[in-house]
């Protein structure tokens, strides 16, 4: 982990957790109401029952595509499972989705802040992926624990989310869905970035894209109108999660996520300033902050790997 002695990013007294979704234990997106299928059942995912060559453990968490379980191969090795819903309609883009993401993730090269694909198929009718597993917590639900370890690895955090956004865009793909519920810490207060199944590939000009889903208060302008974009929407939502990791509340004033987001697109809109709820924030890093948030893209760092150097210098990171 990298060290920071420079500063002390510690957190303000809490006053506004961030939470607008219920947590999950490890790995995917919000959780929906499970519905157990017929196939789920004739193939029985239960505790210590069999899929294919793995053996389930434990239902580690649950969310609006998939289940994941905590696995162990034949060689005794622990993995995540993560199951595809079998509820779908003939008219829903979640197995498309689910197999974006699987062909995303196959692509990329490894990387100590992202979650390590395994492989994906099907089993008795029930698409699946084998990721790496992480035994650890997503940053939401750190937060709502108010987890000590959180002061003592901030800054860490913020350079391990970085690199893995660096990682990602130099190979040519951009998230599109960077929130706390797909950052996993571990024990060891390592961060990775998961859950691909939005992510693109990065256009050599901005252009539309077909599918346009995500968490509006975390994604750019331009992405939300529906309008053309390129990885500084990366940018942007890289922006929104720092600026709440250090001060606990949103950039966009509101009590509804609507009244949020209807500032977060008026273009006029003044973000309230990083140091106002945390002073311990470096006028530097807030700088940063501020720049990864504007408005217009021209006036953003054009890639993290460019915001990256700045970074570096704010933190000290040699």
């Amino acid at each position: 982990m990298s060290q920071v002695p420079e500063y002390s990013l510690n957190l303000p007294p809490r006053q506004v957790i961030f939470i607008e979704t219920n947590p999950l234990r490890r790995l995917d997106c919000p959780a929906r109401p499970h519905r157990r299928g017929k196939q789920e059942a004739e193939i029985q995912l239960v505790e210590n029952g069999k899929f294919g060559d793995y053996r389930l453990l434990e239902r580690i968490a649950q969310g609006g595509l998939a289940t994941i379980w905590l696995v162990t191969d034949p060689d005794g090795r622990s993995l995540a499972l993560r199951v595809m819903h079998d509820t779908f309609g003939s008219g829903s883009n979640g197995p498309a989705l689910f197999r974006h993401g699987c062909e995303i993730m196959a692509k990329l090269a490894p990387h100590r802040n992202v979650i390590a694909f395994h492989d994906s198929g099907k089993i008795s009718g029930r698409e699946y992926a084998v990721l790496q597993y992480v035994e650890g917590l997503n940053l939401r639900e750190m937060n709502v624990r108010e987890d000590p370890m959180l002061e003592e690895i901030l800054s860490d955090m913020i350079i391990d989310l970085c690199a893995g956004l660096v990682h990602l865009h130099g190979q040519g793909i951009m998230h599109l869905d960077l929130k706390p519920e797909n950052l996993i810490i571990s024990r060891g207060g390592t961060l990775y970035l998961c859950d691909f199944d939005t992510a693109q590939i990065i256009p050599d000009t901005p252009m539309k894209f077909d599918r346009k889903s995500g968490t509006p208060l975390y994604m750019a302008p331009e992405v939300v109108n529906g309008w053309r974009f390129d990885q500084r929407a990366d940018v942007y939502s890289f922006g929104v999660t720092i600026y709440e990791m250090l001060t606990q509340v949103k950039p966009f004033e509101g009590q509804t996520t609507k009244e949020k987001l209807t500032n977060q697109l008026n273009p006029k809109y003044l973000i309230r300033k990083p140091r106002n709820f945390n002073p311990n924030i470096p006028q530097l890093l807030e700088g940063l902050i501020l720049k990864c948030l504007e408005y217009v893209p021209e006036k953003r760092y054009l890639t993290m790997g460019l915001m990256a150097r700045d970074l570096h210098k704010v933190l000290g990171v040699h």
